[in-house]
């Protein structure tokens, strides 16, 4: 757990910013800031258990951290858990990376993928960049648990292919067989990576039908280059 210490800041500003909070989490975050870790708790504990998501998450940070106590990571986890059911999203990373990293409980790759889709549906910009970390980890086969990752606008990264005439492959290395080939200017999705290669998304033979279905294949990485922000992403 100490290697999402560096996070801690970031997320702090982030629930220091959201709207309609109680005064009391405020004085809670003022303690945190000055070093009053005791103090924090004592405004935090009684908002936690009346369901506030906010200090619910942060009472997990003082947990987690061991800030005026003894580091706690079973009490972490529960507050986490609390704020993530109502739908905070730092929470749902916080279980995630949590789920991921094995620190503090058993390592479940499948249960990190839930709470980090969670929350980045919710728009966490880091859960989204961490999923795709996730789905070239080859412990997992992440689009076979959260298949709807493949429509996922905000998953994943377009590319463009560089050569005249590419092979796609079924799984990521050569001796897989070819599924297909794509020509130098066309557009796909990276959805991950293993190794050097690329898992990528195409659009079904109809791609104008209503029941076309998406196809995955592998590419190795050298052949595409990243398609520039503001470029075209119509595969053509």
């Amino acid at each position: 757990m100490r290697r999402l210490l560096p996070l801690l800041g970031c997320l702090l500003a982030l629930g220091a910013a959201r709207a309609e909070v109680p005064a009391g989490f405020e004085a809670g975050m003022r303690a945190l800031l000055a070093g009053n870790f005791a103090e924090a708790y004592c405004r935090w504990k009684p908002l936690a258990e009346r369901g506030h998501a906010e200090s619910q998450y942060h009472l997990g940070w003082l947990f987690a951290n061991g800030n005026g106590m003894n580091v706690d990571m079973e009490q972490a986890f529960r507050w986490w858990r609390k704020a993530a059911e109502q739908g905070h999203a730092d929470a749902e990373f916080a279980l995630g990376l949590d789920y991921m990293t094995g620190e503090g409980r058993e390592r479940d790759l499948e249960q990190a993928a839930r709470w980090l889709y969670r929350a980045a549906r919710h728009g966490h910009p880091d859960a989204r960049e961490v999923l795709l970390r996730l789905a070239g980890d080859p412990a997992i086969d992440l689009l076979a648990h959260l298949p709807e990752l493949a429509d996922a606008p905000w998953f994943g990264w377009w590319g463009r292919v560089k050569g005249d005439r590419i092979n796609l492959r079924a799984g990521p290395g050569k001796r897989h067989r070819i599924v297909g080939q794509l020509r130098r200017g066309q557009q796909v999705r990276v959805l991950g990576r293993s190794g050097n290669w690329l898992r990528i998304r195409l659009p079904g033979e109809d791609d104008a039908g209503k029941n076309a279905q998406p196809t995955l294949a592998w590419v190795y990485h050298s052949l595409l280059e990243p398609v520039p922000a503001g470029g075209s992403h119509n595969p053509s």
